[in-house]
């Protein structure tokens, strides 16, 4: 008599449901090792999230930044910054780019009467404002007026404006900043951004705390060095960026006769990469979940050998009455599955919910999808068919006169 699959599911369900307690303290390792996997593969697209978020905050994916690399070992002397002659002549090798922002920095203390703030000061160009998408909150940004007449202007950010000014509008008032006397002519919008992490600190503060001069006044009326470190270039798009970039590496390292002084980062590049490091982490810990599963697995294999022992004589009388060997392999392959395939449900279900409090505890959000949800399901019921292909195979060779003879 042959065995269909819905009775090997209902015989499944009827002796997982007959041993109660063994079979809950059977699943807990699959419980335990599937909740793992729906938390960590949450946890590592929430982490995808917040990289995009982070790169469109900064300017989004069509940004190129070229900065002195100061791990490389010079040993030519090449300069590490650049002259304003050599940035015209970057410009006009580059038309295809969208915006081009050099900007030099300083760490100085900002004045207002009786109020001290020391932050850091940029001499920008207008372009800055739509390489990082950041504009005044009110007033206005620098300008090309204001570049070409080497205005005694600035604009501020949130943080120096509440040191200096509290509740005050600044708009038109005058600050002294490294000894010179700039007009406000603008407030940048506020910047703010989840902190990852316990804490919940504002990730853009640093922003706030920092003011823009036109770069012709930083120049001829402050240092009076044209000695510029960086600049920042925006291509058309997200996917012209890579080719801009490696033009730009080209063309910077002719400058410098062949030495790699300055590197040269687009942030599409930056942000695939970072995938690429989440991916290899999400992957580590995937395997360590997997790990715990299958030890798990190797549970309920044991479990299920000492099962065939105390069902010998019922497998002897099935195999008496007609059935095939085939049909006590399938049983017990599928109440194995079941097993684990239950507890992995039940996983899922305590991942999920376990998700929101995970999130509040690290401020930061997991995100859920049913990708991970089917992955999940997958991984415990395949621990489900390997644990139980040995139990399966000692079963259906159980010798039928033996078995019947078994007390």
């Amino acid at each position: 008599m042959a065995i269909s699959l819905k009775e090997s599911i209902i015989v499944g369900f009827s002796d997982f449901w007959s041993r109660k307690i063994r079979s809950i303290v059977t699943i807990i390792g699959i419980v335990l090792g599937t909740m793992s996997i729906i938390v960590v593969l949450a946890l590592m697209k929430g982490i995808n999230k917040k990289t995009l978020e982070w790169m469109m905050e900064r300017g989004g994916l069509s940004k190129i930044d070229i900065y002195p690399d100061w791990n490389y070992d010079n040993k030519t002397d090449a300069k590490k910054y650049f002259d304003l002659k050599e940035l015209k002549l970057i410009r006009s090798l580059i038309p295809e780019a969208k915006y081009f922002n050099p900007q030099i920095r300083h760490w100085v203390r900002h004045s207002y009467e009786d109020k001290e703030y020391r932050a850091s000061v940029f001499g920008v160009l207008p372009d800055f404002s739509k390489i990082e998408e950041w504009s005044a909150e009110s007033g206005r940004f620098i300008n090309e007026f204001d570049i070409n007449q080497s205005n005694d202007v600035i604009v501020i950010g949130t943080k120096i404006r509440e040191e200096l000014f509290g509740n005050k509008d600044p708009i038109g008032e005058f600050i002294t900043v490294h000894g010179r006397r700039l007009q406000v002519i603008g407030i940048m919008r506020h910047r703010f951004m989840k902190n990852s992490g316990i804490g919940g600190e504002n990730a853009l503060g640093y922003l706030n705390r920092r003011s823009f001069i036109p770069l012709s006044t930083m120049i001829h009326k402050g240092t009076g060095e044209d000695n510029i470190r960086s600049f920042s270039v925006k291509a058309q798009n997200a996917e012209s960026a890579p080719e801009l970039r490696e033009k730009l590496e080209s063309i910077i390292l002719n400058l410098r006769h062949g030495a790699p002084v300055f590197k040269v980062e687009s942030a599409q590049e930056r942000a695939g990469e970072m995938a690429e490091s989440q991916k290899t982490f999400q992957m580590i810990f995937f395997i360590i979940s997997t790990i715990s599963l299958l030890v798990g697995g190797i549970v309920i294999a044991n479990i299920m050998l000492a099962t065939i022992q105390e069902r010998t004589r019922e497998i002897g009388i099935r195999l008496a009455v007609g059935a095939r060997r085939r049909d006590i392999f399938l049983q017990f392959l599928v109440q194995t599955i079941l097993v684990t395939t239950i507890g992995g449900i039940f996983g899922i279900i305590l991942g999920l919910s376990l998700l929101d409090i995970v999130s509040k505890y690290l401020e930061f959000e997991l995100i859920a999808s049913i990708e991970m949800i089917l992955i999940a399901l997958t991984v415990s019921a395949g621990v489900g068919f390997l644990s139980g292909i040995i139990p399966a195979i000692v079963a259906s060779k159980l010798n039928p006169v033996e078995t019947l003879r078994y007390e």
